[in-house]
């Protein structure tokens, strides 16, 4: 097969993975539109794999998706370019330095920026929840990641380590 047909196949099906763990395996967060997903280790796993496009297009792609499909019209611009953003930080310094800081870094714009739009659209109440939502989300996702990346490395290119 063309490796160019199959490294498509595959960033279609990571595509609809991170949708799964986006839309499927979420949780609500109380008083706010705000929700909890599992989507950060599939944009991590994907940063640490395939490095920062692969992550960027997927990241925003697939995760403005999920927020169409669960109901969040108004977050998915939002979403797109946050998390398009984060894939291609996590991704880029990840290759740069090692896998920790480029998650370390990811983490930390996502972060920041969905607090910033929190606080824009919910008003200051949303930021504490936003943060501790999103700092739950990005170390689950980040330990997922890792380990995942680490058993699964034989099996993809693991240019990201030195």
């Amino acid at each position: 097969m063309n490796k160019s047909i199959k490294t498509l196949a595959f960033m279609g099906l990571y595509t609809a993975l991170l949708i799964v763990a986006t839309a499927v395996f979420s949780f609500p967060v109380p008083t706010f539109n705000l929700y909890f997903n599992l989507g950060e280790s599939v944009i991590y796993f994907i940063a640490l794999t395939y490095g920062a496009i692969p992550a960027a297009a997927i990241g925003g792609i697939g995760s403005a998706l999920s927020d169409l499909l669960k109901g969040y019209p108004l977050w998915a611009p939002i979403t797109f370019f946050i998390k398009g953003i984060e894939g291609f930080i996590a991704g880029y310094f990840a290759r740069k330095f090692n896998p920790l800081a480029g998650l370390i870094l990811g983490a930390a714009f996502m972060m920041a920026s969905y607090a910033v739009a929190a606080w824009k659209l919910y008003g200051p109440a949303a930021v504490p929840f936003e943060l501790a939502g999103d700092f739950l989300q990005v170390s689950v996702g980040a330990v997922a990641a890792l380990l995942l990346y680490r058993r699964m490395g034989k099996f993809f290119d693991r240019s990201c380590e030195k």
